[in-house]
């Protein structure tokens, strides 16, 4: 089978298209393994071109819908003559769901990264939940140490939840590295770094420092029904992935589909329970450092992108 990926605006106006590139690989190792795939990813100012050159059996588009930079109804007419199944990976689901709802009816088959927004998609549509997930890295390589002296990472965007969190964390646990723009800046010891990093230089850091952070947003730029995204998001699969030990905080109930609370990741429903784990991380650094090793083989089996581009391809031969 020929697959082509694509995002749905430009590289400059992406920052996630490193995820694109992942989830890429995560094809490429199934071909290496055995499996009748071929892919190609290409910029979204060549997908049409593509399309009519290639003739792929399948368009798979990831991203989201919010900007209107992707001419969908030519991407169809382009797929319909060449026979090509279109598919679309909303990874933005339910921040943006309407712009989804309003253009979904041009795809043959919709993938939502979040399984709370698949409940309100049209039931005529084909719609799959598939959530994102970690490169594929080895544990030593990311386990050297950077010597760093911060107890706890996080890094992301500000948004009001999160300062929720880390308002109550910065005064009883004040030792940590945040990274992301817009954040206070927090008195020493808590170092604040405004800029966005490399992801090597992102999991040498989930691998070298005691605990990660795990934090929500709660940005809803078209999500008119106000659904409450239930499935983690990338972070968690990348942390677990590079080995780093975790402190899910308010996390739902479907992330014991992923990981186990307690042996795999730590869990906090609220800020005290996140500075009473905070201070078990530091009392019990062996206990810590099995719960981390156990996250990082847990992902090796189940949460590489080899592993969602399995499931996706199967979808794909069914279409």
């Amino acid at each position: 089978m020929r697959l082509l990926i694509s995002g749905t605006c430009p590289a400059s106006l992406n920052s996630n298209y490193g995820l694109l590139r992942e989830i890429t690989r995560g094809f490429e190792q199934l071909a290496a393994a055995g499996a009748a795939v071929e892919v190609r990813l290409v910029a979204l100012e060549e997908l049409l071109e593509a399309i009519r050159d290639w003739r792929p059996a399948a368009t798979l588009l990831v991203g989201g819908l919010a900007l209107d930079t992707i001419p969908l109804p030519l991407v169809r007419h382009d797929c319909d003559q060449a026979r090509s199944r279109l598919v679309f990976w909303s990874l933005e689901d339910p921040y943006e769901i309407d712009y989804v709802l309003r253009q979904g009816h041009w795809f043959d088959l919709l993938v939502t990264s979040d399984a709370a927004s698949r409940c309100f998609y049209p039931g005529d549509w084909s719609v799959k939940h598939l959530p994102l997930a970690s490169p594929d890295r080895s544990l030593w390589a990311l386990s050297e140490s950077l010597n760093h002296p911060a107890r706890w990472l996080f890094c992301g965007v500000t948004f009001a939840c999160r300062l929720h969190w880390l308002d109550g964390l910065v005064q009883a646990c004040p030792e940590g590295l945040l990274i992301g723009p817009d954040w206070p800046n927090y008195p020493f010891p808590t170092i604040v770094r405004h800029q966005r990093i490399a992801p090597e230089v992102l999991g040498a850091l989930y691998a070298s420092l005691p605990l990660t952070l795990y934090l929500g947003r709660d940005l809803n730029l078209a999500n008119a029904a106000g659904v409450v995204p239930s499935t983690p998001g990338p972070r968690l699969f990348e942390c677990a992935g590079a080995g780093g030990r975790q402190l899910v905080c308010g996390a739902g109930l479907e992330l014991e589909q992923y990981y186990e609370p307690d042996q795999e990741v730590l869990v906090a429903a609220t800020i005290e329970e996140a500075q009473d784990r905070f201070a078990w991380s530091v009392s019990h650094p062996e206990a810590l450092a099995d719960l981390g090793q156990r996250a990082w083989r847990r992902t090796q089996a189940e949460h590489l992108y080899r592993h969602r581009a399995e499931r996706l391809l199967k979808w794909l031969r069914e279409l």
